[in-house]
């Protein structure tokens, strides 16, 4: 009996615990300063193209020389990775819940940003989890009859 609590515990928990998903439809705030920097503005769309490498479009907004779109690639490791905007190898970091990614701009802070998975990837990852803990509850109920 305690050892198949435990063993759905752990189960459970190693559901929770996701890999990292760089890929995804994000939103930019509003930290990256236009009236300095070029900044990613609106929509930012990350896509895979081959393991830790990703395409980045997005518009841009500020001073941008005229520019409107900024297409890119992203290199991750894990959690961590950079990508080139202008001529400035910028640093990037994904939250642990995958849901967030920060832009470090090692020259300027001001041009420093942040970008958020729109609702629906979000809502795609909280009914995964829901249903996966729905089917691990099932399957104790089931046993413990």
């Amino acid at each position: 009996m305690q050892g198949t609590l435990a063993v759905v515990l752990l189960v459970s928990i190693i559901s929770v615990v996701q890999a990292q998903t760089w890929e995804g439809n994000y939103t930019t705030d509003s930290s990256c300063d236009t009236t300095s920097c070029c900044c990613l503005s609106g929509k930012v769309i990350v896509a895979s193209g081959a393991p830790n490498v990703y395409a980045v479009v997005s518009g841009v907004n500020g001073v941008c020389g005229g520019q409107t779109i900024f297409t890119g690639i992203a290199y991750t490791n894990g959690y961590s990775g950079w990508m080139v905007v202008g001529s400035t190898n910028d640093t990037l970091t994904l939250s642990s819940d995958s849901q967030t990614v920060t832009v470090i701009n090692p020259v300027n802070s001001a041009c420093n940003g942040r970008g958020t998975k729109s609702a629906a990837m979000k809502e795609h990852v909280d009914m995964s989890m829901m249903f996966a803990i729905l089917v691990l509850l099932t399957m104790a109920w089931n046993y413990h009859k």
